[in-house]
């Protein structure tokens, strides 16, 4: 008697790869290694700040002292930051990762811990650029951007139908010679940078070289003293930063912080903690020195 096989009943077979957890990747975090880090800060910290003019006299026998030396301050504050989260291991008991869980006590485990550690990092690299560029009320941390509109009363204003290319052109015409001097970081939304290079190589090949959409960061064309950097943090503003490349100040207590957790299993709760600690603050070191485009 031949035997019959019936599986008209089941789902169509789906691969899970149960052993594999695929985690979204982050945006680049570009601020913080093009601005100026200061440690130790615990609270509030003094900027100190000393301006020293001299007046030229015609020479004679006599004294005649004269100039000035000013001392003034600004002050950075940083603010304690803090992410806590739970997982409960038991959760994932009727799911597909339950594979890995152990039942016995002391031997409990969380499905993923590595993956889940490193999707979380990489969501604190991100919520971070937009904190010091927009701030966080909740926190106390004002951002970049209204600390250089607080200093800056002679920002540049764009208007509505302005290219990519006229926006920088207008932000490349307002900086100072004091500025140039040193180096100008253009910050912008990485929204605007693809426009502008597109908009470059569009006047291609005759008087400029084509610019490589993928590049981290580029040379303002016909100055080498100016860089353009696409930052995460300015996207949804659309502004344009200009500043020399001390006159933003990032405020933390230790650096990295950011980048160090812990992750425990707590005996009471039955559930893994998870916790990152850190302090944040911005400033403006040199208000002469930062322009804001809007």
């Amino acid at each position: 008697m031949a035997t019959t096989l019936n599986i008209n009943s089941l789902p169509e077979y789906v691969n899970e790869h149960r052993d594999e957890l695929f985690v979204k990747a982050a945006v680049d975090a570009k601020t913080l290694d093009n601005v100026e880090l200061m440690l130790n800060v615990k609270h509030k910290d003094a900027l100190n700040y000393l301006d020293s003019e001299v007046e030229f006299q015609a020479g004679n026998c006599g004294w005649n002292p004269s100039g000035s030396d000013t001392f003034s301050q600004r002050y950075i504050e940083v603010k304690p930051v803090e992410i806590e989260k739970e997982w409960c291991y038991l959760d994932f008991k009727e799911k597909y990762m339950n594979h890995q869980l152990r039942f016995e006590a002391g031997r409990e485990s969380l499905p993923f811990e590595e993956k889940i550690v490193e999707s979380n990092m990489a969501a604190i690299k991100d919520a971070l650029e937009d904190l010091v560029w927009n701030g966080d009320a909740t926190i106390g941390i004002s951002g970049f951007i209204a600390d250089v509109d607080a200093v800056d009363g002679n920002g540049v204003t764009f208007n509505a139908g302005d290219t990519a290319t006229q926006k920088v052109d207008a932000m490349v015409a307002a900086l100072t010679s004091k500025m140039l001097k040193k180096g100008v970081n253009l910050f912008v939304a990485p929204t605007l940078f693809r426009q502008y290079i597109m908009e470059s190589n569009s006047g291609c090949c005759a008087n400029r070289p084509v610019i490589d959409a993928a590049s981290e960061k580029i040379t303002y064309f016909g100055d080498s003293r100016i860089t353009i950097i696409p930052v995460s943090g300015l996207e949804t503003t659309g502004d344009i930063v200009a500043a020399t490349k001390d006159a933003l100040v990032y405020g933390t207590d230790i650096e990295g912080s950011e980048s160090v957790y812990r992750l425990w299993f707590d005996e009471k709760e039955q559930k893994f903690m998870f916790r990152v600690l850190f302090n944040a603050g911005t400033a403006v070191k040199y208000p002469d020195e930062v322009i804001l485009g809007a």
